[in-house]
């Protein structure tokens, strides 16, 4: 089932997505030449940009992503987008962070704040445009990928997040999944999926060793399996989710021809 996704408001969607992939230090893509069609959104004078993915797919829509720091406050930082990115704009906060929202065309832009830790006094934002004509045109296509998707997990599963993206000629997926099955019936059930996609499981982690360096405790208090294929990868964790049942990412890693 998907719908529980899809009701939540996108920048809720894209925040969830893009914070899954940070905290299992999954790989983003690398600045790509930008397209003229897509708006550019202003940042604050003196501000430090990054790239942090213009080739992803966010709950299955097309999305451009860019990192920045300003010296300046949040207040100070949101006030200044507030006039920049112009009226009508959606104010939220998301998980604490203050979020700044317009539509503009066939696009949504939105822009995360949040102070800087410690006692820096500046801010760290996220400029995120998504482009909602295409997530339209291919929602038959993307939610034919979700169920492919979920079908690698027992029934009654829900996807919550799904984000995927292309790099140097390496395709990857991610997603995050609930149900209210056993973490040892999501492992059987998903080792037999991949296994007929071609996978093979390598090795097999529990919560009690040792967890990879930078991985979340509450990611490391599951199990995780890792998978190898010919031209591709998958690691899954495993975990019980916040109230009962299980909670899954899954992540496939593939060879792509790239376009010349």
């Amino acid at each position: 089932m998907t719908g529980r996704m899809m009701n939540m408001p996108l920048h809720t969607r894209l925040a969830g997505a893009l914070a899954l992939a940070s905290a299992l230090g999954l790989p983003l893509p690398a600045a790509a030449a930008q397209a003229p069609a897509w708006p550019r959104v202003a940042l604050p004078s003196g501000a430090g940009a990054y790239q942090i993915g213009e080739q992803m797919s966010v709950n299955g829509t097309p999305t451009r992503m860019q990192g920045f720091v300003t010296r300046t406050a949040p207040l100070d930082t949101a006030a200044w987008f507030r006039t920049s990115l112009g009226q009508p704009l959606v104010e939220n906060n998301v998980q604490g962070k203050l979020v700044l929202g317009r539509a503009q065309g066939d696009y949504y832009v939105s822009v995360m704040l949040e102070a800087l830790p410690g006692e820096r006094g500046g801010t760290r934002g996220t400029v995120t445009v998504a482009n909602l004509k295409a997530a339209y045109e291919k929602r038959d296509a993307n939610r034919a990928v979700n169920e492919r998707m979920l079908a690698r997990l027992p029934n009654g599963s829900r996807l919550m997040n799904q984000l995927s993206s292309t790099e140097r000629g390496r395709a990857t997926a991610y997603i995050l999944a609930t149900n209210g099955h056993s973490q040892q019936a999501n492992r059987d059930h998903l080792v037999r999926r991949l296994e007929a996609e071609g996978y093979v499981l390598e090795r097999e982690a529990g919560p009690g060793q040792k967890r990879t360096p930078g991985v979340p405790a509450e990611v490391a208090a599951g199990r995780t399996l890792f998978f190898k294929g010919r031209d591709k990868e998958a690691m899954a964790v495993i975990r019980p989710a916040e109230q009962s049942g299980s909670a899954i990412v899954i992540q496939t890693v593939n060879l792509v021809e790239e376009r010349k």
